[in-house]
């Protein structure tokens, strides 16, 4: 029988139909089975912050809507004995970044509210009432620290066009200059002095010339300290220090001097001032905290001990608190000091959540946490033992929800028998023993990491949609992935696409070893790195019916002179391609475009400076032209190396389950309609 053709729109309204029908059914026997509407409508928690006193906690609710077409965010407040939390803000867009003051009396947030939609910080009353501005910028601010005392906001911003520069882009027009950047693109530390709740113009503190990246204060108040690179472009953030002036305004000094970037992340009276930085250039090393002497004498490592990257929580006389990846987990692990170092082994704060964005004030520990079927909320922790309390219930709705069972399963690469990790969701309702069809979701990066979590509600390939559908879905984190130490991620360094993807074909072997995968009906997509190994996969195997390649790369020598990331791509390759111009070659999916039989889906930011649409094109045009496989490619205007777009996020998803609905179908044979 000749197949009828569809086009997408049609197919799209199908499935939901489909999934209507389904979740209808699911509704009279069980639980509510998801579809992408769904997945849009759970809305994001984050941005925690404790007041001073540790009673109270500030977070920001962020949803989304597909009818307008705007994210909107806005600061909410609960008590740390729980309780109805109570909305503060109601701006039409996007509130969020609340700190308290000094006396926990009003919130400083930043919001794109005004009608320029630049972003500003402003003060709010937590009892409710209206905002107040309280920077007048001429361009968006990035980020804000309020003074100990709250009576000045130090913020970063860039520096509005000069005169001159503005009259020579009018008679002559403003050329982009590769590695350069004009005045007006550096991001500079400024000053504003709050007073009668008035907005007011910020005075420039850090030097011309300096992009300034990141700003704590002195505990005193007095004193204040900055990181920044020498320009803008990415390729200069390995010659970043951080500076201190004795004053807000005063001759700033480097007090670090270290290979690559450090970034400043607090200033306690027990550790004086404390950066986050590898001290390497490139490479897998660590990121560690250091605690930075401001006269005489060497940074002193604070996290020597744990061998993952660390996050800056807090810090006492006594004790130091860090966040950090643990495997497919996240926890606060908590390092005891003498005399302002370490003096301990680590403790890692036991609870078999996934706990992340970790604050801790006057005793006060509050975090995300979430697991595979509860949606991320507030907790906190006020005791001297970590007995955390759930405060927030921002996604009811969820619990009506059928969510898949998620097991971490391990297996051994049949590249050298390397131990290797994943997270496996089950589709909702399985049965133990039951083949089902296998989707395989593979994480950017590589340094990125696949977690025991709550599925994630903004990324192309939904998987609480996949699992109710009926799909299972692996997500392996393959030698080169964060939360496994420093040297498991550097152990693809010189091999990319060698040893990890065998680690991520070794899983789909070990899920059919184990009775749950259908070898028939198998799957493949990722997006950035993870559409990097997509492509790649489809010219190593036919095994997979199906594969969908997320801002991918193809062709390694053109990506590096086409990314902004040139450096990053070497240590990865261990080379540069005039040295090596045959590695580079053999580890691009392009050279075996001609034998792949996959049917792709190829999905890109139209604007993405990290990987290049064309490379998404030139492997979509090689296909289509070589014609023996189905292909389809889809660029998203106006988009990056992600998809802002609500409605475009939302198109992606959606694309993605037409395309496997069709080609991996969960019951019987593929449907009589087709793609165009």
């Amino acid at each position: 029988m000749t197949p009828k053709f569809m086009s997408s729109r049609a197919l799209g309204a199908l499935l939901a139909v489909a999934l209507f029908a389904g979740a209808l059914a699911a509704q009279e026997g069980g639980p509510r089975r998801w579809t992408v509407d769904d997945v849009m409508a759970v809305k994001g928690v984050g941005d925690v912050a404790v007041s001073p006193d540790g009673k109270r906690i500030a977070y920001v609710v962020t949803e989304r809507s597909t009818e307008s077409n705007v994210t909107n965010s806005d600061v909410w407040v609960v008590s740390v004995t729980g309780g109805d939390a109570r909305r503060v803000t109601s701006g039409p867009r996007a509130d969020r970044a609340p700190q308290w003051s000094n006396d926990g009396s009003w919130i400083a947030f930043l919001s794109d509210r005004a009608e320029n939609r630049r972003t500003q910080v402003y003060g709010i009353d937590p009892s409710g009432g209206e905002a107040w501005q309280i920077t007048r910028h001429e361009s968006a601010v990035g980020s804000f620290r309020l003074s100990p005392d709250a009576k000045r906001v130090a913020y970063l911003a860039s520096a509005p066009a000069s005169r001159a520069e503005q009259d020579l882009d009018k008679a002559r027009g403003k050329a982009i200059v590769r590695d350069s950047a004009y005045a007006a693109e550096f991001t500079r530390l400024w000053e504003v002095v709050l007073k009668d709740r008035a907005p007011a113009d910020g005075r420039a503190i850090s030097p011309d010339g300096m992009h300034a990246t990141a700003v704590v204060w002195a505990p005193d108040g007095r004193g204040i300290a900055f990181s920044a690179q020498p320009q803008p472009a990415l390729i200069a953030a390995s010659r970043g220090s951080a500076y201190v002036q004795s004053e807000p305004g005063a001759e700033s000094r480097a007090v670090t001097a270290m290979p690559g970037s450090e970034q400043v992340v607090g200033w306690t009276d027990a550790l004086g001032l404390i950066v986050a930085a590898s001290g390497e250039a490139q490479g897998t090393a660590n990121t560690r905290l250091w605690s930075v002497p401001l006269t005489i004498g060497d940074p002193v490592s604070l996290t020597e001990a744990i061998d993952e990257d660390v996050q800056f929580v807090s810090a006492s006389a006594s004790e130091l608190l860090v966040e950090a990846a643990v495997k497919t987990g996240r926890a606060l692990i908590r390092i005891p000091l003498t005399q302002g170092k370490p003096s301990g082994a680590p403790q890692q704060v036991a609870d078999r959540r996934f706990n992340s964005s970790f604050v801790s004030v006057g005793g006060t520990i509050a975090f995300i946490s979430e697991t595979a079927s509860e949606s991320p909320e507030v907790f906190a922790s006020t005791g001297a033992t970590f007995s955390p309390k759930r405060l927030t219930s921002t996604n009811p709705q969820v619990a009506a929800f059928g969510h898949g069972a998620q097991r971490v399963v391990t297996w051994k690469s049949a590249a050298d028998s390397e131990s290797i990790e994943g997270v496996l969701s089950l589709p909702v309702g399985y049965q133990e023993g039951t083949r089902v069809p296998l989707l395989v979701v593979v994480h950017g990066g590589p340094a990125g990491v696949s977690s025991a979590r709550y599925p994630g509600t903004g990324a192309a390939y939904p998987i609480q949609v996949f699992n109710s559908m009926g799909y299972a879905v692996l997500q392996p984190n393959f030698r080169g992935s964060t939360g496994y130490g420093k040297r498991f991620r550097g152990l693809n360094h010189g091999d990319i696409l060698g040893k990890d993807w065998v680690d991520v074909n070794s899983g789909v072997d070990a899920m059919i070893r184990t009775g749950i995968a259908d070898s028939t009906k198998m799957g493949l997509m990722g997006w950035s790195y993870g559409g990097f190994q997509t492509f790649w996969g489809v010219t190593q195997t036919r095994r997979f019916a199906a594969a969908s390649s997320g801002a991918g790369v193809n062709d390694l020598t053109a990506f590096f002179s086409q990314t902004d990331i040139s450096d990053y791509l070497g240590m990865l390759m261990n080379s540069v391609p005039w040295d090596k111009p045959e590695f580079f070659v053999e580890r691009s999916a392009y050279r075996k475009v001609k034998d792949v039989t996959t049917p792709l889906l190829i999905q890109s930011g139209a604007d993405d400076r990290r990987v290049s649409p064309e490379q998404s094109i030139q492997f979509y045009e090689a296909m289509k032209r070589i014609g023996k496989a189905p292909v389809k490619l889809v660029l998203y205007p106006g988009q990056g190396h992600g998809i802002a777009d609500i409605r475009l996020s939302k198109d992606r998803m959606m694309r993605n389950i037409e395309w496997f609905a069709y080609w991996v179908p969960v019951v019987g044979q593929k449907p009589v309609v087709r793609m165009d």
